[in-house]
Order: C-alpha cells, then sequence, then structure tokens
C-alpha cells in the first residue's frame, strides 16, 4: 500500500465509508499499542500541547524557528511530529531530555510505519533540526541529529489541477448575489480565480492592502513572505466593494475583508475557503474528477494554465503568481497542452518490406 500511495496516490481510505474509516481507526491506534506500548493522539484536541515535563524546552524552540522566520503553516507541523515525540519520551518513563539515548529515538523511528512517505521525511527532518538546537544550547552533551536516519525521500511533482476557461467562467456565473454570503463567496472565487491568490492571502485580505488611490492590491505572502502588488481588476474592486457594503458584518476586532456571517463573528481560516469553492463548485455541476483538486488553489493553476494558452511568458506569470523564481512555475508546463503537442513526435512504423523501422 505504501508504494501505491508513493507511486500513484491511491489511499485505501478515500473510498471508505466514515463508519469504516472510525474502525480503521480504532485498528490502527490498537496496532500501535500493541507495536510500540503507545496511543499517539490523533486529533486536533488532543494534541494541543506538549507533556507537561517537555512544555518549555519544546516550546523553546518552535519559539525560537519562528523567529527565524518559518511560517505558521510550517510551524504547526512541525509541533505535531514533536508532540508525538513528546508523548513517545513520557510513554518510556523519560521525564528529562538528557536521559533520552539512540535506543530511544531508534524505537521513535519505528512507530513510523504506517505513516505516509512524506510524513516520515518532514518527522525526521523536524527531528534533525531539534536535535541540533538542543546540543547548539547545552540542552544535551551528545548531538543525536547524525543518528537520525536518512530516508531518501524525494517529492513527486504532480500535475496542476486546472479547469478551463469556460468552466470558470460557469463557476462565477453560478454564484447567487442576492445575498450576504453570495457577494463574500463572489468576490472570493473572483480574487482567486483573477489573481490566482494563494487561499491565505486570501484570509488575510485587510482594507491596508487596497490602495485604492492607485487601484492596486498590495500585501506580503504568507508562505514566501515576499511582497506582491497585484492590478485591482475592475471587477475584483466592484465586487470587493459590494461585500463590503452588504455582506461584511460589523467588526472592530479585525480589518480583515471576509468573515464569517454568523457568530463568532472573526477572519475566516483557509479550509473555509476550500469548503466555498467547492461548494460552489458542486452547485455549478463542474465535473470534479476522482483526484483533481477543487478548491481555490485549483483557480490559481487554472489562471496560470489560461496565460501559458496566450502565450504569456514564463516569467511574467511567476510575477502574477508570486513565485521566487521561475522554477516554481515550469511546474505549470505540464498541463500546457497545446505546446505540448509541438514536442510530440511521429510514432515509428515498421516497414514488413524493408525489415526496418521507419518514421
Amino acid at each position: 500500500m505504501d508504494f501505491l500511495e508513493a507511486e500513484y496516490g491511491i489511499t485505501v481510505y478515500r473510498k471508505l465509508t466514515q463508519k469504516n474509516k472510525r474502525c480503521a481507526r480504532a485498528i490502527n491506534l490498537l496496532s500501535d499499542y500493541l507495536l510500540h506500548g503507545i496511543i499517539f493522539p490523533r486529533t486536533k484536541q488532543a494534541i494541543r500541547t506538549y507533556h507537561p515535563s517537555f512544555q518549555l524546552l519544546f516550546q523553546g524552540y518552535i519559539d525560537k524557528k519562528r523567529a527565524d522566520g518559518l511560517s505558521e503553516k510550517t510551524l504547526k507541523s512541525y509541533e505535531i511530529y514533536l508532540r508525538r515525540f513528546s508523548d513517545y519520551l513520557n510513554s518510556r518513563g523519560i521525564k528529562d531530555i538528557r536521559d533520552m539515548d539512540e535506543v530511544v529515538i531508534s524505537g521513535f523511528t519505528q512507530t513510523f510505519v504506517r505513516y505516509s512517505p512524506s510524513i516520515i521525511h518532514n518527522t525526521l527532518c523536524s527531528l534533525r533540526t531539534f536535535f541540533h538546537y538542543l546540543f547548539q544550547n547545552g540542552f544535551i552533551s551528545k548531538n543525536f541529529a547524525y543518528i537520525v536516519p536518512h530516508d531518501g525521500y524525494r517529492q513527486r511533482t504532480k500535475v496542476p489541477s486546472a479547469y478551463s476557461k469556460e468552466e470558470v467562467e460557469k463557476l462565477l456565473k453560478s454564484i447567487d448575489r442576492g445575498n450576504p454570503k453570495g457577494k463574500r463567496n463572489y468576490a472570493i472565487i473572483l480574487i482567486a480565480a483573477r489573481l490566482g491568490l494563494r487561499a491565505q492571502d486570501i484570509c488575510n485580505l485587510s482594507f491596508d492592502n487596497l490602495k485604492w488611490e492607485i487601484n492596486t492590491i498590495e500585501l506580503f505572502q504568507e508562505k514566501t513572505k515576499k511582497p506582491i502588488i497585484l492590478p485591482m481588476l475592475e471587477a475584483v474592486g466592484l465586487a470587493i466593494i459590494d461585500c463590503l457594503k452588504y455582506a461584511r458584518p460589523e467588526c472592530k476586532s479585525t480589518k480583515a475583508i471576509f468573515l464569517r456571517l454568523i457568530p463568532p463573528i472573526g477572519k475566516l481560516e483557509a479550509p473555509t475557503l476550500h469548503s466555498i469553492v467547492t461548494q460552489h463548485m458542486r452547485i455549478a455541476g463542474i465535473n470534479i474528477q476522482d483526484g483533481k483538486k477543487h478548491g481555490p488553489h485549483a483557480l490559481r493553476h487554472s489562471l496560470a494554465s489560461a496565460l501559458l494558452e496566450e502565450n504569456t511568458p514564463l516569467p511574467i506569470i511567476s510575477e502574477v503568481l508570486g513565485h521566487t523564481n521561475t522554477e516554481s512555475t515550469s511546474v505549470y508546463l505540464k498541463i500546457d497542452i497545446k505546446q505540448l503537442r509541438t514536442c510530440s513526435l511521429e510514432p515509428l512504423t515498421f516497414d514488413w518490406n524493408r525489415g526496418e523501422e521507419v518514421f
């Protein structure tokens, strides 16, 4: 199953009913306890804090990485991996980080057996940087980073999910703007489709980012921490104004443009944007193929695809999407079917009279 997931993205969980997923989760928890003598909590509510013995130590590391400029998304991932390690240390009766040794670390890495290759890779990387931190700051006398195994994981570049211009227009036209929710959702989806902003950047959009006097939207991207300046397209500007006038609840605690419409009133989160786009795609009757992405990032991919179809140079697309270099943008070349066809070769045929392959 690990091979199928790594090579083809196939997982057994995708086809399970909710009931069977709960059964599978129970089996996995019991399997963890049988093999490793510990049950790793897998709910967000259960992993909010480290074990008290290591709270200050682990939190100090996270604070250091935050000061180094790591994104909150990356830090949340680090916290999940390190909390799991904290729970494992506690299950082995270790209350002082100085009592940790090679056997304990090896035992912890053996608990990864059911995780995907990417999670294993990220957990090992977070352990190495954590052990470097402990050693450099004098918390341990031996740098265990060098005994953390290397997994040889290489992330496979996937073909981006993109929708045609007609499908994007169909999506936008299907949104009922006769109510506050529709006005807000239309503005969100229009920004994703026309400007290609990432979901978190749309959530973070505030009044300060709107430069009405020069018709631009200016912000620092959450992922790259780099500034980006985008044109305030007329349709986008009108949609934002419509949202602010008739769809944004009164809220003094945040300057964010897009808010929840029911209490507690506050800024939207990225997963909510994914649900919004998916919901309206289904309403529009757009065929969401199995395995094809259908959130705001798919609209970002669709914008890149549309620009490629218009023969827009890669550096310009890179600038529009806010990429730090064109290497990140080059992945979209995989969905430029028109240009890929120009690279194709005529298949070989076999000339039976001459007994050889010919073009």
